[in-house]
């Protein structure tokens, strides 16, 4: 059950009694806001639109937020700009009902806390760099090569590939 001061919850239920066509739009600003125990956004914003349809309430959303990943390449720290869009219908009952299963809760409120987190989560870039030309790491002792170059020598060949080498050198 949803937190009664969740300010990702929003009063629907007025909107049930218009008839179909009637839209509502709302906006909201967070400098900080927990979506979970795995995800904190920064500078969250959102526009949403809800339209009453003949089937239910359908939630048009655009969220933008910052939040904390690490680079792929030299595992830093980093904050990356995820935009997410996207469209739910919440259904008046279970007989028209939609395939994601939303229903408008008998209070009238939606809380869009859940989706806010899972489409930002599907929105996040699957290898998140710190910047394009990111170096990473050195492969023999792991330093980080954006902060400057170690004295590893990597141009050494794997023993198990010293036999391939000579496969290429006679040509």
């Amino acid at each position: 059950m949803s937190k009664p001061h969740n300010p990702l919850r929003f009063n629907v239920g007025y909107i049930i009694h218009e008839s179909p066509g009637y839209v509502k739009d709302l906006s909201f600003e967070f400098p900080f806001y927990e979506l979970g125990d795995d995800l904190t956004a920064k500078e969250f914003k959102g526009d949403l639109t809800f339209s009453r349809t003949q089937k239910g309430i359908l939630l048009e959303a655009q969220l933008s937020a910052i939040i904390a990943t690490e680079c792929t390449r030299c595992l830093d720290a980093t904050l990356t700009q995820i935009e997410s869009i996207f469209t739910e219908l919440y259904a008046f009952d279970h007989r028209t009902e939609t395939e994601s299963g939303l229903i408008v809760p008998e209070d009238g409120y939606i809380d869009i806390t859940d989706l806010a987190r899972e489409y930002l989560l599907l929105d996040t870039p699957t290898a998140p760099l710190c910047k394009p030309d990111c170096a990473g790491l050195c492969p023999i002792c792991g330093e980080n090569l954006n902060h400057g170059q170690c004295d590893c020598k990597t141009d050494a060949i794997d023993p198990r590939m010293a036999k391939l080498k000579d496969l290429l050198d006679d040509e």
